[in-house]
């Protein structure tokens, strides 16, 4: 229900408007937060309040632009459309009590789009005119210098605003601002002290942090004495589909899409739909909400065509200016072509049909998944060519979890779905795989059992002569990977390999690079990232392996003289 009138507001309801209706190209992501909004201004539940849009937005214009040409002129803040909005969205929609809606806000922007200077500008607002006392605003990071990105334009802002520094008793040091009041805003470095009361926390550049998820934790547990706190995580995208910032994102667009209710959430994630093809500079526009104003779109198309000359650069250019995650800024796997071909048959349509199979077995002892991959031969009833259909059984030890904190969220996540299978044990469960192995031989005509022959020397013999598992010693070596790797790449592409979807093999491909010799290519994880896991995608290779030999016999041991 709106609640009296203002430019601002205005602003703020044409710019939901107009991306609802398609007059401004947007990402699904943004279209449903836009409708979100329009929902709050025209229902009767929640109050939209123009008044206090009017004041945020007012308080924000009142600063100095920091940097640029705008800042040479000596020019103020004019705020765009999509910021009103986003100010809008979280200070103007209230209660009966005129408390605010939303607690939590995810906000995602590329590069070049002003993000910095606008969380400083909540940051102060929430300081010094929220009407909080001994408002307490942390700005959080896993570094110094990665604080000050927020940090810094606070400082400046706030000594070079008109007035403010007089206005509202504020003493600006290196380290911290502090009010006459007692309110505080300083830098939150790795693990968050106990006892902090906090009215704002703003986590920057979230992808890069650490401690993300005990800082988001702590701060919103320490929230509780507050009648209307917020904890805005403000980021672009990076290179750990598996870390808390990414997880963070996939909650908050599961909230847009309906699969999760959470009122006190509001989320603006700029980046482009999983259709559009980003060799189109249509689509670089409408992630970058600010193209035109705090960067040219002489700029944005420089990047776009180094994008597309340059292969090496695509990976980071994608993510930091296009806000599309990915595991690794080296990643081998076309991920628009792995997510075309989810569509694997239901297992409950293959399994006990007489189809061929090989299976690709990667086993760990601690760190790493033990991966269980059953690639399907599916037969084309037309006459053509037969598809594969591949489905992974990933296995982790809870021990590893602990070992491995980057990645303990989405682990968890992904095991309480049914997409990893967590054992209690601190070793992997080596009486399961067997078990799992020999379950899949009874299921299918599997013409061969893919193992490295590091770690599987006793499962394979004893699988040998017990169970009669056609067991081949496949070693992980360039002579042996590459072969499936180059033929993965044409299957993909002309979309006659499938996969059931399970998120945490999508990672495990996404996490692939490319390790040359000479001409031929093996997986290897992105270096300098531990925990990027491919353990899935090699067990995949190694099926694949097997299905490209003609004849199913037990393949050569080659010694790798290149590795």
């Amino acid at each position: 229900m709106l609640v009296g009138k203002g430019a601002f507001a205005d602003v703020a309801i044409r710019y939901a408007e107009q991306i609802v209706a398609g007059d401004i190209a947007a990402c699904w992501q943004i279209t449903k937060s836009c409708e979100g909004f329009l929902a709050n201004v025209q229902g009767n539940e929640w109050t939209f309040n123009a008044a206090k849009v009017e004041r945020v937005c007012r308080f924000a214009e009142t600063f100095p632009y920091l940097e640029g040409p705008l800042a040479a002129k000596k020019l103020t803040l004019k705020l765009e459309p999509w910021q009103i909005w986003i100010l809008a969205a979280l200070f103007g929609v209230v209660d009966k009590h005129g408390y605010r809606k939303h607690r939590e806000a995810f906000i995602e922007i590329p590069r070049k789009n002003g993000k910095s200077t606008f969380a400083a500008v909540i940051a102060l607002y929430m300081l010094v005119a929220d009407y909080e006392e001994r408002a307490q605003v942390y700005i959080g990071a896993t570094a110094l210098n990665q604080a000050d990105f927020c940090f810094q334009p606070c400082r400046d802002m706030a000594l070079r605003g008109p007035g403010f520094v007089t206005h509202w008793g504020a003493r600006v040091t290196k380290k911290k601002i502090e009010t006459r009041n007692g309110s505080f805003l300083e830098r939150m470095i790795g693990d968050p002290p106990d006892g902090s009361n906090p009215h704002l926390a703003i986590l920057d550049e979230a992808h890069e942090n650490n401690n993300f998820a005990k800082q988001r934790e702590t701060m919103n547990t320490g929230m509780g004495a507050r009648t209307q706190p917020l904890l805005v995580t403000i980021t672009t995208a990076g290179f750990n589909e598996a870390g808390d910032c990414r997880t963070l994102q996939a909650q908050c667009e599961q909230v847009l899409a309906g699969e999760l209710t959470d009122i006190r959430r509001f989320s603006a994630i700029y980046t482009i739909d999983p259709e559009d093809d980003w060799r189109d500079f249509e689509v670089w526009k409408k992630a970058n909400p600010n193209v035109g104003v705090s960067f040219t779109e002489d700029r944005l198309r420089e990047l776009f065509n180094k994008a597309l000359n340059v292969p090496s650069e695509k990976p980071g250019l994608l993510t930091k200016h296009l806000n599309v995650w990915q595991s690794s800024s080296a990643a081998w796997v076309n991920m628009k072509d792995w997510d075309a071909n989810s569509d694997a048959l239901p297992w409950d349509e293959v399994v006990n049909r007489g189809y061929r199979a090989w299976v690709g077995t990667d086993l760990s002892r601690l760190m790493d998944t033990t991966a269980i991959v059953t690639l399907v031969e599916v037969p084309n009833h037309k006459g053509g060519e037969p598809t594969y259909h591949a489905y992974p059984h990933l296995m982790l030890p809870e021990m590893a979890i602990q070992r491995e904190p980057k990645n303990a969220t989405a682990y968890r996540e992904w095991a309480a779905k049914s997409h990893l299978i967590l054992s209690p044990d601190d070793e992997t469960d080596f009486a399961a795989v067997e078990a799992k192995l020999i379950d899949l031989c009874g299921q299918f005509k599997v013409q061969g059992v893919a193992v490295d022959q590091w770690q599987a020397a006793s499962l394979s013999q004893r699988l040998r002569e017990h169970h009669e598992v056609p067991i081949i010693t496949y070693p992980q070596n360039v002579q042996n990977m590459h072969p499936p790797m180059s033929r993965f790449e044409k299957l993909i592409a002309l979309g006659q390999l499938k996969h059931n979807g399970n998120p945490m093999l999508r990672w495990m491909a996404g996490n692939v690079v490319a390790k040359h010799h000479g001409e031929f290519i093996k997986p290897v994880k992105p270096p300098r990232m531990l925990h990027a896991k491919i353990d899935g995608f090699v067990s995949l290779m190694m099926a694949l392996g097997l299905a490209s030999i003609a004849a199913p016999a037990p393949i050569e041991v080659w010694i790798d003289v290149l590795d």
